[in-house]
């Protein structure tokens, strides 16, 4: 048997190497470093280049279906509260119909108190309700039907998660804010069981100086406004899990293995105006971030400004993504994980087009097609109109 030279076999690695490199693909375990002070070109794009898109108003012509907030979008539901009588209401996907009602507000053993994180279970109909000044979460059919209670990890103050996602078959993921300040624990995202609520998996994350994302008009003011944090998002089969107070964005997935998967620079530490760099919204060709700058003008209360990027896959290049629509002349959108926080899977988007404005747009013109359609539909009591992206 012939022997191989040292020199033969590096250049057999580096073979290797320089073909892995050549596939750029975020499930390779390559970890992207974005450069948040880079100067980058831009990259139009209409958004039907990357996704199908759906247009669904719903239907509220029974005042016991006025909502004000949309809280997810199913396979075949839209889940909706409405925040005067506390209550969820669900919606028929395919025609806007009323569906079902969780009305259970007050302080029974079968009620949710102030409820302020939720999810729904599509699959087993399963509502899971956290409510501010209970112990434990309450699980609820789609018809108000009561099914049983959760208890939660003992806690020293009485405020609920920040974050609760619908994990797998048997397990919800939170996210816990109060991890590090309040409550001595050893991890803010945990795992927990459907069942009963017992913790069946810490999801350890290297711990760093947590930050305070606020800004305030002066130090120590109660007044404070703090860009929305996507600390879990879908990502395909995985979740993708940021701590903000870190530089990087982790993979979970579904064996239960935490991978670093995107660096950002420079150090949130170490800047002065920060800026929040959220994980990803994958799709065929792009990987799509966005980002919020802390910044807040108090005198015109506007502020954390947002920005659109993009990564070819192919390349590993970044720019600057404006992403326009071609029903609504000069509207552009941002995407990247504010638009997958509302669904339950990584290949479906959310965009709420408020009613205000797309009437306003109709009378200046700029509407067309199936858009313009649904917005002649518009009703005097609709808060808007939901754009429903299937990526590709």
């Amino acid at each position: 048997m012939k022997k191989v030279s040292v020199k033969e076999l590096y250049i057999i690695f580096f073979s290797l190497c320089v073909s892995l490199l050549g596939c750029k693909d975020n499930t390779s375990g390559e970890l992207i470093e974005f450069d948040l002070e880079g100067n980058y070109p831009s990259k139009i794009l209409d958004v039907r280049d990357v996704a199908d898109i759906e247009y669904l108003l719903l239907k509220t012509t029974d005042n016991n279906y006025l909502f004000k907030y949309i809280r997810s979008v199913g396979d075949n539901f839209v889940v909706c509260v409405n925040n005067t009588e506390q209550s969820f209401l669900f919606f028929s996907r395919e025609t806007g119909e009323p569906a079902g009602k969780v009305s259970r507000y007050g302080n029974g053993p079968e009620e949710y108190n102030l409820a302020s994180v939720y999810t729904y279970s599509e699959d087993k109909d399963e509502l899971f309700v956290f409510g501010y000044n209970t112990q434990g979460i309450k699980v609820y059919g789609m018809d108000g039907t009561f099914k049983r209670q959760l208890t939660f990890r003992e806690r020293s103050y009485p405020a609920s998660p920040e974050s609760l996602y619908d994990y797998d078959e048997d397990n919800l993921l939170l996210y816990d804010t109060f991890q590090g300040e309040v409550n001595d624990y050893s991890t803010a995202f945990i795992l927990m069981s459907k069942k009963d609520g017992h913790t069946t998996e810490e999801i350890l994350i290297p711990r760093r100086e947590k930050l305070d994302l606020a800004v305030r008009p002066e130090p120590n003011s109660p007044v404070a406004r703090r860009p929305t944090s996507y600390s879990v998002v879908r990502n395909g089969t995985d979740f993708l899990i940021t701590d903000y107070s870190t530089d990087t964005v982790y993979r979970f997935t579904p064996e239960r293995i935490l991978i670093p998967v995107l660096v950002r620079k420079p150090s949130i530490h170490s800047t002065g105006t920060k800026t929040v760099l959220n994980s990803w919204l994958e799709t065929d060709n792009y990987l799509f971030f966005s980002t919020q700058k802390m910044e807040f003008d108090w005198n015109t209360m506007k502020g954390l400004p947002e920005k659109c990027y993009l990564m070819e896959k192919r390349s590993g290049r970044f720019f600057n993504a404006r992403v326009s629509m071609n029903d609504y002349r000069g509207k552009e959108l941002i995407l990247g994980p504010p638009v997958l926080s509302k669904t339950t899977d990584s290949q479906t988007g959310l965009i709420l087009l408020p009613a205000s404005e797309l009437s306003g747009a109709a009378k200046d013109c700029k509407l067309s097609g199936k858009l313009k359609e649904i917005t002649e539909q518009i009703a005097e009591d609709d808060e808007f109109v939901l754009m429903i992206l299937k990526f590709r």
